[in-house]
């Protein structure tokens, strides 16, 4: 009899499991994968990712095989802005979700799925994780009252545990056992491509948005870099038509730069690509089972978030389960309590910035005009790619008085900058799908 059953054992289900095996409970984690293995990720990590990897104990060991740095440039529609998450928001954002600052970082990196995966696999089992590689779940025990207890393997064996913890990605198996319906779903999403390239050095990530297109680079693992483009899903089937083509066309679109950068690259590998990132949210927990990461929160790409809130659901999710089976306080609370930091109204609010992000309409000209008053106010730059990667809550950065009181202290105008020139034209052509007019133009 196990105090807890993790079902998925890559960054959610391994981190959750570390946890638990620290506050020393019985845990057994299990995957159908074998280790170490890659999964379809862009694979970057955020500060606040990097700082819950220093609080698992395995940052150092990233840190030896991984480009680190700790400034990013965004740039929209030819307007750039670098900066970095601020240390005392991080600060803040951790005392808020776990009463705890400490092993804050500010760096961010891009780290394979395959090298971070066998990381927290390994960190896990000496934690005294129970680890079942190649273990493919096939029915959720449950007792006469339908509470969840416990597993059946493909293999015919059965583990019994108080809790079961569904880590195990937006397909969740646990989530399709218990007939969990998803719930505000956001169809509208974008299709995303990217590869690897050597030749390009180890530089700070950049993240580029043009009309409806996006694209970012970022160093990762041996000496390559990922290279990475997305859009609209509505363009998806048109680009799929040519992908190498439409992927170095998209880049040219974006950033003439990146694109003649990427010219001069050597491609390393295949193009990995997604189609449906559509949004959604699942019930949480119930009577003996759990839910975190992408099984109950699953958002698109385009913030490259999806490790770092598996990372940080696993922390919060572990908090609830060890109140509850040390003692402190009962199943119900304790589970309130995990169900309460993740359905807050910042959470909420953070949802729907993803989601409307992910509709990739073009830039209007007042979010232009934002993105131009803030060049030459460093703490404010800071502050809001803090709140683009759910460090700072979205509804004080946007909040009219503070884009108000921006436009009041602005330094810099609108005047200068290319995306303002016949903005009305460049508007309608951001439009239309480039991808559509390049496959006609192919079959003539």
């Amino acid at each position: 009899m196990y105090n807890a059953i993790v079902i998925g054992g890559r960054c959610a289900g391994a981190a959750v499991g570390t946890h638990l095996a620290r506050r020393g409970l019985r845990v057994l984690v299990v995957d159908r994968s074998r280790f170490p293995s890659d999964v379809l990720s862009t694979h970057f990590v955020w500060p606040h990712g990097a700082s819950y990897l220093n609080r698992l104990g395995v940052l150092d060991q990233v840190r030896a095989v991984t480009p680190a740095h700790t400034s990013v440039t965004v740039v929209n529609d030819g307007i750039a802005l670098r900066g970095s998450v601020p240390e005392e928001l991080l600060r803040n954002q951790f005392r808020l979700l776990h009463d705890d600052d400490s092993g804050i970082t500010q760096e961010y990196f891009s780290v394979r799925r395959h090298v971070l995966d066998k990381l927290l696999v390994d960190n896990a089992v000496r934690a005294g994780v129970e680890f079942r590689e190649g273990y493919t779940v096939t029915e959720l025990l449950r007792d006469e009252d339908g509470t969840v207890v416990g597993i059946r393997g493909r293999d015919g064996s059965e583990e019994r545990a108080q809790v079961v913890i569904g880590a195990d990605g937006r397909n969740s198996f646990v989530a399709r056992a218990l007939g969990l319906e998803k719930f505000d779903e956001r169809p509208r999403c974008t299709f995303a491509y990217w590869s690897y390239f050597s030749g390009i050095p180890d530089a700070e990530a950049q993240i580029h948005r043009r009309g409806r297109l996006g694209m970012a680079m970022a160093s990762t693992n041996d000496g390559r870099t990922m290279v990475l483009t997305w859009g609209p899903s509505e363009w998806a089937a048109q680009f799929r038509a040519d992908v190498e083509g439409n992927f170095h066309r998209a880049l040219g679109l974006i950033s003439e730069q990146a694109a003649v950068t990427v010219a001069q690259a050597r491609r390393e590998e295949r193009f990995y690509g997604t189609l449906d990132q559509a949004a959604f949210l699942r019930r949480l927990h119930g009577p003996g089972w759990l839910l975190v990461g992408d099984a109950e929160s699953f958002k698109d790409q385009c913030t490259a978030l999806g490790i770092t809130h598996a990372l940080r659901d696993a922390e919060l999710a572990a908090e609830a389960v060890g109140r509850w089976l040390g003692g402190e306080t009962d199943r119900d609370t304790a589970m309130a309590g995990y169900a309460a930091k993740r359905r807050s109204q910042t959470a909420a609010a953070y949802y729907d910035y993803v989601c409307t992000l992910a509709e990739m309409k073009p830039l209007r000209h007042d979010e232009l005009q934002l993105f131009a008053i803030l060049r030459g106010n460093q703490t404010e730059i800071d502050r809001f790619i803090a709140t683009h990667v759910d460090v700072a809550p979205v509804s004080e950065f946007f909040d009219p008085s503070n884009v108000f009181l921006l436009n009041d202290t602005a330094k810099e105008s609108s005047r200068g900058h290319e995306a303002f020139t016949d903005f009305e034209a460049a508007y309608r052509e951001h439009q239309r799908n480039p991808f559509q007019r390049a496959e006609a133009e192919a079959s003539r």
